[in-house]
């Protein structure tokens, strides 16, 4: 885990309450909502949730430290494979806490 990576989860592990973001990340073939009538085409990874602000909190968290590594292709990998990890985690009813450590632990180096 690089250095970022392994402070962001150091600073969740001590947070009380997780942060919230002002938008809900869509774009990049990823869409996180709380709607389950939330249309999506047939390539966008869907994240049902009822956390939608703090998730979005957490991408638009990797989304500041791989921005060295993120760039027009490759974004339409990387999103959805938040996307992938992020529904993993719920279907394994983690807490929310739980759900974005499961990412940061599993979301590997990623590189262009």
């Amino acid at each position: 885990m690089n250095k970022e990576l392994n402070n962001l989860k150091k600073t969740i592990i001590g947070m009380k309450e997780i942060p919230q973001s002002e938008e809900v990340f869509s774009g990049a073939n990823l869409i996180i909502s709380d709607n389950q009538n939330r249309m999506k085409k047939e390539h966008d990874i869907l994240v049902l949730t009822d956390n939608p602000k703090e998730l979005s909190w957490l991408v638009f968290k990797l989304k500041e430290i791989f921005s060295n590594d993120i760039d027009y292709m490759n974004k339409l990998v990387f999103y959805p494979e938040i996307g992938n990890l992020l529904n993993l985690a719920i279907s394994k009813e983690l807490q929310l806490k739980d759900q974005l450590i499961y990412v940061l632990d599993n979301i590997g180096e990623f590189e262009k």
